[in-house]
């Protein structure tokens, strides 16, 4: 379905109908683009930001609710148990009933949820409404990117993606710094107030400016056994787990570390909120310039070097956290260069085994992607509950969760070279 112009209609013949179409649709292909892209942008910064501008916060929570220091990370641990369950599910929903229709329940469900966590006063309670949340927030993480694909097709898609990421990831870089400022400023319960006010205003702008991207004759019947059959197709396929489990090693590692990040440094090695947002963004920024350089690695050397680069980076800077957290676990400008390192490598990696993931069922994405998701989310949950049961206020917990990761994607790509070496074989044989 491609972006057209449309009829100027009077909002008040539309009140009956503001789930299927948008209040305001007078707009020439080229605004359109610009509108969605903007949408999409902003639909992203909600599910980045949710997360990402909590945790500079997480000292002041520790002392309000009067909790053990090991409990805050649940804030996250449980948002990313249900972004993983509701991932699953929420895919297969918009193909069948329509982008719009479901990201705008989602965007609403996003809106109350947010709404509930700025009033909510008792811990038990904000994680249960994290967990909702981690529900509508699923919602245009899965399908905002879905909207640009109906939409357009190729190369244009493929630059407005580029041109998203890098807006992005820029805001996730940035957020812990506004996090710490809020914090510091007005205390911890601004950092809610913010995403409050993102997601009404993402609500908004969908409710009157985004159409429907997917056309009535391209969904798909909902089909129970028929979803459960292709998930189970994809789940049991290693190759497609191995590539899958090692595009999440950044991920991984970036999550386990932010999150306890804030409480080592601000609690326990007595840094400022301030200074500790600039180290946390110092990661997220190094994350940022890598993934703009792997796309020029990849152009001018190909995958298999880039993605070979990116894992000598990530071994090399996993080592060097280990090292740290047993020689000298004070020492915070270490702890920050090793994970930067980490971070470099890992961005030129992630992608490269990314695409090698997806390449495997290319008859259907929808469910890979997905189902990727779903494991990078549940594993994040799974590492964020471990460093939270070993927390010890040192960075020393958070270097064994890595490395120990670090080795079993090393066995995970030992497995894979000999995979390839037995199928060549095997086909030179034949």
């Amino acid at each position: 379905m491609n972006a057209a112009t449309y009829p100027c209609i009077n909002p008040a013949e539309n009140k009956n109908n503001m789930i299927k179409q948008p209040i305001f649709r007078n707009f020439s292909p080229k605004i359109y683009q610009y509108i969605l892209s903007a949408m999409v942008i902003i639909m992203y910064i909600c599910v980045c930001v949710e997360a990402d501008i909590y945790v500079p916060a997480f000292p002041q929570m520790i002392k309000y609710f009067g909790i053990e220091e090991c409990e805050v990370q649940l804030v996250l641990g449980v948002n990313f148990l249900s972004l993983c369950i509701a991932g699953l599910i929420v895919g297969p929903f918009s193909d069948s009933y329509g982008r719009r229709k479901v990201i705008l329940y989602g965007l609403l469900f996003f809106m109350l949820t947010s709404i509930i966590l700025v009033k909510t006063n008792d811990f038990q309670a904000l994680l249960f409404w994290r967990f909702m949340q981690g529900f509508a927030a699923a919602v245009p993480m899965v399908c905002a990117g879905a909207m640009l694909i109906d939409t357009y097709s190729g190369e244009k898609v493929s630059k407005l993606i580029g041109m998203i990421n890098a807006v992005i990831t820029a805001a996730m870089a940035g957020a812990p710094v506004i996090g710490a400022y809020l914090s510091e400023e007005y205390g911890w319960r601004s950092n809610f107030i913010a995403v409050m006010l993102i997601s009404i205003v993402a609500f908004v702008f969908f409710l009157l400016f985004i159409e429907e991207s997917l056309s009535e004759s391209s969904r798909r019947k909902l089909n129970i056994i028929s979803i459960c059959k292709d998930y189970i197709k994809v789940f049991k396929n290693l190759p497609f787990l191995c590539y899958c489990l090692l595009a999440c090693f950044p991920f991984i590692t970036i999550v386990v570390y932010i999150a306890n990040l804030s409480v080592i440094f601000v609690n326990h090695l007595g840094i400022s909120l301030e200074d500790y947002s600039y180290y946390q963004a110092t990661t997220m920024g190094i994350f940022v310039i890598f993934s703009f350089m792997s796309v020029y690695l990849i152009t001018k050397k190909g995958l298999d070097f880039t993605k070979n680069i990116g894992g000598i980076f990530s071994i090399i800077g996993t080592i060097s956290l280990f090292l740290v957290s047993i020689i000298d676990h004070t020492n915070i400008v270490f702890i920050c260069i090793s994970m930067g390192v980490i971070a470099a490598g890992g961005s030129l990696m992630s992608g490269t085994f990314g695409m090698k993931t997806l390449s495997i069922f290319p008859e259907m994405n929808g469910i890979a992607l997905a189902a990727c998701t779903a494991i990078r989310l549940f594993l994040i949950a799974i590492f964020v509950f471990l460093s939270e049961i070993y927390f010890d206020g040192t960075i020393w917990p958070i270097s064994i969760i890595i490395t120990g990761y670090a080795v079993f994607t090393i066995c995970l790509y030992y497995y894979l070279i000999k995979d390839q070496q037995i199928r060549l074989n095997q086909d030179g044989v034949a």
